[in-house]
């Protein structure tokens, strides 16, 4: 297990605040391992619904994948759009040995 994001640690366009959204989200995530003290693994997403639901429902699935055995490589790269330091998107991919796949851009909408 990683470690939850430090709350020190302010990802370009995070804020913070009631209402605000925003979650310093994982590239790697804390349930497969990723830290939560690492800047480079940090970005400023939108809680809902691109960090949660949509991008922890997709790891989950490769947890699920690595419990039952499989050896999964995974990828999760920031998409940027013009002058933009807040990803529009995360697109992740994940392969397993056991036959697992996952390949998802979770869209990281502004202003929701």
């Amino acid at each position: 297990m990683g470690t939850h994001a430090n709350p020190d640690i302010q990802p370009p366009g995070f804020i913070t605040g009631k209402g605000s959204n925003r979650a310093r989200g994982h590239l790697l995530g804390r349930q497969l391992g990723g830290s939560g003290d690492d800047v480079r693994n940090l970005v400023t997403l939108q809680q809902r619904p691109a960090n949660t639901p949509v991008m922890s429902g997709v790891e989950g699935r490769i947890r699920k994948a690595l419990e039952q055995g499989e050896v999964v490589e995974m990828s999760s790269i920031p998409i940027y759009k013009g002058p933009s330091r807040i990803p529009a998107g995360i697109t992740m991919k994940a392969e397993g040995s056991g036959g697992f796949f996952e390949y998802v851009t979770v869209l990281n909408p502004p202003g929701i």
